[in-house]
């Protein structure tokens, strides 16, 4: 019986001591406290403005603090582009999921490759700003290039995955949307292999991956 007891009392113990340890987590990751935010963009140069109105300065915005609520938001502008929202996630559950990469754009599906905000942590975005006036070509590789980036950033870590066997789905689609041939596959991937091994983050992986295939960055 006293067993028993003693078990209960640790159990409740442990209980209290992992919710305290959740609420903790919860509080830092719901914000409330200014947060150093990374801003960039394709293309670089776009206004930064915080509630649509804030003036931040222009992209790369690198290390900027942003006190991040339920609704704060962001928006990006430039001369030529269409404005862009983003809404800035203010939870992550580190506590049961770790660290995770996730792309979402404010007002649309989080789920396909042409999503043009990518979440590439807590506190760093990259948006690919849409171009107003473009020819039919021009709107094309734009749709490309957006593809390459979201295979490379969002799906980074299926790219990791499928380069270290060297085939899978994510690294396929990215070859096919890189347009190498079959012949040339081979090549391509250890190329891939290489950039991933030089790259220290996903953003660099996906600039070396347009630079290294001569694509244009926007």
């Amino acid at each position: 019986m006293m067993r028993r007891i003693s078990a209960l009392l640790c159990m409740t113990v442990l209980g209290l001591f992992l919710t305290g340890c959740a609420s903790v987590v919860s509080l830092i990751s719901e914000g409330g406290l200014d947060q150093e935010m990374r801003v960039t963009s394709d293309p670089p140069g776009a206004k930064v403005f915080l509630m649509g109105s804030i003036p931040l300065g222009e992209t790369p915005l690198l290390d900027i603090k942003i006190e991040r609520t339920k609704n704060t938001f962001l928006v990006l502008k430039k001369e030529g582009y269409e404005d862009q929202n983003i809404l800035l996630k203010h939870r992550f559950n580190y506590w049961f999921w770790g660290n995770i990469i996730c792309c979402g754009l404010f007002g649309s599906t989080t789920d396909s490759m042409t999503d043009a905000t990518v979440q590439l942590s807590p506190t760093q975005y990259h948006v690919l700003l849409n171009p107003k006036k473009v020819s039919l070509e021009q709107r094309e590789q734009f749709a490309r290039i957006k593809t390459i980036r979201n295979l490379t950033l969002r799906g980074y870590l299926e790219v990791q995955q499928n380069l270290a066997v060297g085939y899978g789905e994510y690294l396929a689609s990215l070859l096919t949307t890189l347009r190498v041939s079959e012949s040339e596959q081979g090549d391509a991937i250890r190329q891939l292999q290489k950039i991933m091994v030089d790259s220290k983050d996903p953003l660099e992986f996906s600039d070396k991956v347009l630079d290294s295939f001569h694509l244009s960055r926007l």
